[in-house]
């Protein structure tokens, strides 16, 4: 994956009358534009819990794009594709997008990123998933240059989870099988997982596991079986049988 920062106008603050160029977000007084700040963080913080708006990754909390979209529609700011165009490469499917952000017909904030099927993620993926994902990573870039500050003060890593790369460790003997990931993946879609649930799963899917880890994770939630002669025996019940 790459990505790059374009031109990136400043974000006057917005005194009495307003600013000049209409891009005006928060208070000229300090104080005030911090409480400003806050009130979306609050508001942000009780709403936007979920799996679809954040992603553990070892030890961090990432805001998914869609996070950064609700923070930017609180504030009148609103994502626009530039482009997203095919990148002539030999044996890959790579794209580039570029979008910028707007409040009031001014810009406030552009990027550009790609993705490629020789990333780890996006190997097998389909090319329109290739092409989208470029686009999705390009606005989560913008809302992180020009918000950033939001998602420190929400306690979150201020990079969009879209951009964190995988864990490349897909070489290792210890890996997770391709069975194990497949049964993991249909784990998150559960819908008797919890919110922390779902997000801490899909934390894991994307930071990589060890088999160990992911005959763990199963354990859990479905129970521990084992072998007797040809038949399966239920030792142990998971967390699930009981919701």
């Amino acid at each position: 994956m790459e990505t790059q920062e374009s031109v990136v106008p400043a974000l006057y603050p917005n005194g009495p009358t307003g600013s000049a160029n209409g891009t005006a977000l928060f208070s000229h007084d300090p104080e005030q534009a911090f409480t400003e700040a806050q009130r979306i963080v609050n508001v942000v913080a009780k709403r936007c819990t979920g799996p679809g708006y954040l992603v553990q990754i070892g030890s961090k909390t990432y805001p998914t794009v869609s996070w950064w979209t609700v923070v930017g529609a609180s504030l009148g700011l609103f994502a626009r594709v530039v482009y997203a165009r095919r990148l002539d490469r030999e044996d890959e499917i790579a794209y580039e997008s570029r979008v910028e952000i707007h409040k009031d017909g001014n810009v406030i904030a552009s990027g550009e990123a790609m993705c490629s099927s020789k990333e780890e993620r996006w190997a097998h993926a389909d090319e329109y998933a290739i092409k989208s994902m470029s686009s999705t990573r390009s606005a989560g870039k913008c809302f992180r240059l020009a918000l950033s500050f939001i998602a420190i003060l929400a306690g979150l890593d201020a990079t969009p989870a879209e951009e964190v790369p995988v864990a490349k460790n897909t070489t290792s003997p210890d890996s997770a099988t391709a069975p194990q990931i497949a049964s993991i993946t249909r784990l998150a879609r559960d819908q008797r997982l919890t919110d922390d649930e779902r997000m801490r799963i899909q934390g894991l899917l994307l930071d990589g596991m060890s088999k160990a880890k992911a005959s763990e994770v199963m354990e859990y939630f479905y129970g521990k079986s084992i072998k007797q002669g040809s038949e399966w025996i239920r030792v142990e019940e998971g967390v699930l049988s009981s919701r």
